[in-house]
């Protein structure tokens, strides 16, 4: 009896016990599962920057698709409507190919949105979804960034969507300069250009009745110059500034007098866009003879940010001598292909200040085994799996049947040979 209760008891455990265990198990399995979701990305260009009250400045949105095919884009954008209103959000240059809804925005929500489609998918680290351009209203720091409503549809017919990595940009607004005396710069003559000019030489005008002037460098935009004639002279040279925003301050005196400040921005970039690194893909025409490079590559310019990008190709079998001739250009391009083709490929990036960043790569057209493992990975794999499974049948058929028979055939013979002999007469 009591051997009985203790069997009762034991059950009686293992049902109260096995639930927990199978849903910490599912928990596990779910937990696992959530990590083969596909990931994008949609970041903004540059992700930081400093902007003069009153400067306009492109900020371009761009997708890594992280090697997933994709062909469905919404992109909700939010941005700080009391720092910045858009100008216009440019869709001109995109790799949306149908828009579901034209590129618009709201300057009193603070809000913009691009919907589309991509005929076909696309798979891409920096494709351009487009561009906005924004109006820097008042000093401060400013906020830009993608909406978590934004999604993305990966292109496997069933329009399923992808998990995606949110960008944010902040950019500081700095004050404008306020009016004062007339200066201007032969060396930098727009207060909102770059430029790679770090010598620069400031004037300024001198009124009828002026003793002198007092001014200052700095990086700073408000600074007032102390009440102490430096100079009498209306030109002012500097040498080896250091790259950024440089603010030459002056006022002048009459008869003890002294007038406002008056201010000039220097934007100083010495330096090229960043080291990237292009990479090819090659697409396969309608003929092997007819053949695509696509070349792709990301471009960044902490500073003065990138300006535009121009493509150059050499043929190696020409002469050396030769110089590419050089086209704009955009992320991703094409480079087309003749049978035995040995290109050179230059991509120059250049920044706002006139600084040029050049990279080259060689493409050749690959040998057709070469493309035929890139292009087709699954059918090689099922194909070798398959010789595998054929070869192993075969060796058991032959070990196990063929080889057996033999045997037994083998054998009955001997003894057939044995019966045989004993049963032969013998011999006088």
């Amino acid at each position: 009896m009591i051997r009985s209760n203790n069997k009762y008891i034991l059950v009686a455990v293992i049902l109260l016990f096995f639930p927990i265990g199978f849903l910490v198990q599912a928990q596990i399995i779910n937990l696992d599962a959530s990590k083969l979701v596909p990931r994008v990305e949609i970041y903004l260009s540059p992700r930081s920057g400093s902007f003069v009250e009153g400067a306009t400045f492109d900020v371009p949105i761009i997708l890594n698709t992280k090697k997933i095919n994709i062909n469905g884009i919404e992109v909700r954008i939010n941005f700080d409507k009391d720092k910045l209103s858009i100008i216009k959000p440019s869709g001109g240059k995109s790799i949306i190919g149908i828009w579901i809804e034209p590129p618009k925005y709201d300057n009193a929500r603070g809000t913009a949105s691009y919907v589309g489609v991509v005929p076909d998918g696309i798979t891409t680290d920096s494709g351009l979804i487009g561009t906005i351009t924004f109006k820097a209203l008042r000093p401060g720091s400013a906020a830009v960034s993608i909406g978590s409503n934004s999604s993305i549809l990966l292109n496997d017919g069933l329009g399923t969507k992808a998990v995606i990595d949110l960008g944010r940009a902040e950019y500081d607004l700095l004050p404008k300069p306020p009016e004062g005396v007339n200066i201007f710069s032969e060396t930098h003559p727009f207060q909102s250009n770059w430029y790679n000019n770090n010598n620069p030489v400031v004037s300024w005008e001198k009124n009828s009745g002026v003793d002198g002037f007092s001014y200052l460098l700095d990086d700073k935009p408000t600074t007032i110059p102390d009440n102490i004639i430096n100079t009498k002279e209306t030109l002012q040279s500097f040498e080896n500034l250091g790259d950024g925003l440089w603010y030459f301050h002056i006022k002048a005196s009459k008869k003890g007098a002294w007038g406002t400040a008056g201010h000039f921005l220097m934007r100083i970039d010495t330096v090229p866009p960043a080291v990237f690194k292009p990479e090819v893909d090659y697409l396969l025409a309608a003929t092997i003879l007819a053949e695509r490079a696509l070349i792709s590559f990301s471009t960044t310019d902490n500073l003065s940010g990138v300006d535009f990008h121009e493509e150059g190709v050499i043929d190696k079998r020409q002469p050396t001598t030769v110089s590419p001739v050089f086209v704009r250009t955009e992320s991703p391009f094409q480079v087309p292909l003749d049978s035995g083709s040995e290109l050179r490929v230059i991509v120059r990036a250049t920044d706002k200040a006139g600084n040029i960043r050049d990279v080259s790569m060689d493409v050749a057209s690959p040998f057709i085994v070469t493309k035929f493992i890139k292009e087709y990975p699954f059918y090689i794999l099922a194909f070798i799996i398959f010789i595998g499974l054929i070869s192993l049948l075969i060796r058991y058929i032959i070990s196990h049947h063929i080889i057996g028979n033999i045997r037994r055939f083998r054998e009955q013979i001997k003894r057939e040979s044995q019966v045989q002999g004993e049963n032969k007469p013998p011999m006088a």
